[in-house]
This record gives structure tokens, sequence and C-alpha cells, in this order.
């Protein structure tokens, strides 16, 4: 499988991923600094609490944060996946001398790795840099201590299993009608749903519950998927 995935990295621009999180990951430094700050703006507002605090933050930051990779992802899949199986590359695809299940299993792997990391990473660097700049001129009227470090960690974990679940359910709804945009539509659809119920999943236990569903239903879509992949003529 190993042997697969590079397989698959040598035919796909990686670095092009990898340029848009390095701007994704600029474009939410701003938006954290953002969310920080509009308490000091905002100060009449009943609702301001709910950007009041780090715990508040990390909640409100890790939900945007997986929206953006959850699309990330799903727009992968769409060159990956959507656009290799169907036409002239599904022919080709096929006559490769490999299983079928495992050329697809390599692609669903590259792309939930590649999320996992470039989130994790774009998450560290952001987080490293606001704590810095809060111990020196901080905009939140709160302490840096180790649950809210724990906290971040623990967001940060959950929200990038979270993406990579429901970015693998928008895949195979678009995969149903060989659509891109059916698929990018159907990762903005799923995040905006987590973003409406986000007031009850401050819970790192409810937020877990929210991810497991995520995860096992991103299985059963996978096998789905990998079962009309083998059924497939061209």
């Amino acid at each position: 499988m190993l042997d697969l995935i590079k397989l698959e990295l040598k035919k796909i621009n990686i670095r092009t991923y990898i340029n848009s999180t390095i701007v994704i990951s600029i474009i939410l430094l701003g938006l954290i600094y953002m969310i920080a700050f509009i308490p000091r703006v905002e100060t009449n507002d009943p609702n301001i609490h709910i950007f009041s605090g780090y715990k508040n933050i990390i909640t409100l930051f890790g939900i945007l944060n997986m929206t953006v990779f959850c699309i990330l992802a799903s727009v992968m899949y769409s060159r990956f996946v959507i656009e290799e199986y169907k036409g002239n590359r599904a022919v080709l695809l096929f006559s490769y001398p490999i299983s079928r299940s495992k050329i697809f299993l390599s692609k669903v792997m590259i792309v939930s790795i590649f999320t996992i990391i470039s989130m994790s990473i774009s998450n560290i660097i952001i987080y490293f840099i606001f704590g810095v700049s809060e111990t020196f001129l901080p905009l939140v009227n709160d302490s840096i201590t180790f649950e809210v470090i724990a906290k971040s960690i623990m967001t940060t974990i959950i929200m990038a299993a979270t993406a990579v679940g429901l970015s693998i359910i928008s895949m195979g709804i678009g995969f149903i009608n060989k659509s891109v945009p059916t698929t990018i539509v159907s990762a903005i659809l799923f995040c905006s749903l987590f973003s409406n119920i986000s007031g009850a999943l401050r819970s790192i236990t409810l937020s877990t519950i929210f991810m497991s569903i995520a995860i096992i239903a991103a299985i059963f879509v996978a096998r789905n998927v990998m079962k009309k992949i083998n059924l497939m003529e061209v």
C-alpha cells in the first residue's frame, strides 16, 4: 500500500495543496485575531460572551478551521476520485494490474493523511503565534492555562478527524453523479450543519460523539464507493 501511495503522489501535484494550506493558514491567523477582537468592538451585544475567553475562541476557531480544511479535502477528492473515475481516465485507471480497491484506498489515505497533517501543523503555528502575541499584547481578558492548551490540542484532533469524515461522506455523495460541484457543495452543507449546532458542541464529549458518528458514516460511505468501483464497467 505504501508503494501505491508513493505512485499516486507522483501522479498528482501535491505542492498545489501545500501552497493552498499556507494561504489558508495566513487567512485563519488573521481570523483568530478578528474573533478575539470582536468583544472589544461589540461591547453592548448580549451574545458577545460566545467570543469571550480563550476556550470559546478555541471552539469557534476550531469549527472555522474544520470547515475550511473539510472543503479543501473535498476539492482534493474531486480531483483524485470523482474526476479519475469517469470517462477515459477511468479506462486508464482500470488498466493498471492493481486491485481497484487498493487504488481507491490509497487515494482516500493520501487525502485523509494530508488533511490531518496540514490542519494540525496549521493549528500549531497559528496557536503558537497567537499565544506569544497574547503574552505581550493581550486582546483577550483571560489567562492561558494548561486547561486552555489541553483544549486546543483536543479540539484540533477532534476537528481534524471530523473534517476527514465529512469530506469522505461528501465524496461519496459526489461520486453517485460523478459531480465535482456536488462534492464541494455537500461538504459546505455538512460543515454548515456542524456550525449551526456548534452551541451544543462546546463540550469535548459531545464533539467526540459527533466526530465518531462522522467517522463511522465515512467508513460506510467509503466501503459503498469501493463496491461501486469494483463493479464499474468501462
